[in-house]
C-alpha cells in the first residue's frame, strides 16, 4: 500500500509553512544562547554600576548580535532550499517500508529504519536521517502514517 502527499514548497503557502516551522524549530535551538545572554546582560548591569567598566554589556551586544545574525542568516538558507526545491512528492510504501521522495533536486529512497529522531511542530514533522540531515514533512497523510 502507497501513501502519497505532495507540497509546493516555493508556493507562497509553502514558505509561510516553512518559515512557521522553522521559527518554531530555532526557538527550541536558541533557548540556552537566549538565556545566557540575558544572563550575561544581567551580569554587565551590576558590573557596569558597580565596577564602571563596561565589558559584559559589550560581551552581551555582540553575543546577541551573533544570535540575531545567524538566525536570520539560517532562516534566509532555509527558505531559499524550500523554494529551489519546489513541488516535493512525498510517497510512503508500507510493504517497501521506504519514504520515497521526488523534488527538483532528485529523487530519493529513506528507509524507514534510517530515520531517527522525529519532531512534533505545529504544521509539520521535522524527521532526522542520515546522521545530520533533517527532513520536513507536512500535515497531511504521509505524516499521519509516519506517526504511527
Amino acid at each position: 500500500m502507497s501513501i502519497r502527499q505532495s507540497v509546493d514548497w516555493a508556493s507562497p503557502d509553502g514558505q509561510l509553512l516553512v518559515a512557521s516551522v522553522y521559527r518554531q524549530m530555532q526557538r527550541r535551538v536558541l533557548r540556552w544562547p537566549l538565556i545566557a545572554l540575558a544572563l550575561l546582560t544581567v551580569i554587565g548591569m551590576v558590573w557596569a554600576v558597580y565596577y564602571r567598566n563596561i565589558f559584559f554589556l559589550l560581551a552581551a551586544a555582540v553575543l546577541g548580535l551573533l544570535v540575531w545574525w545567524n538566525a536570520r542568516r539560517s532562516m534566509a538558507q532555509v527558505l531559499t532550499t524550500a523554494r529551489n526545491s519546489g513541488v516535493t512528492e512525498f510517497r510512503l510504501d508500507q510493504e517497501d517500508g521506504a519514504l520515497h521522495i521526488v523534488n527538483a533536486q532528485g529523487s530519493f529512497r529513506l528507509p524507514l529504519s534510517k530515520m531517527g529522531g522525529v519532531t512534533r511542530y505545529q504544521g509539520a514533522l521535522s524527521v532526522q536521517y542520515g546522521g545530520n540531515a533533517t527532513m520536513m514533512i507536512p500535515d497531511g497523510p504521509v505524516r499521519t502514517a509516519l506517526e504511527r
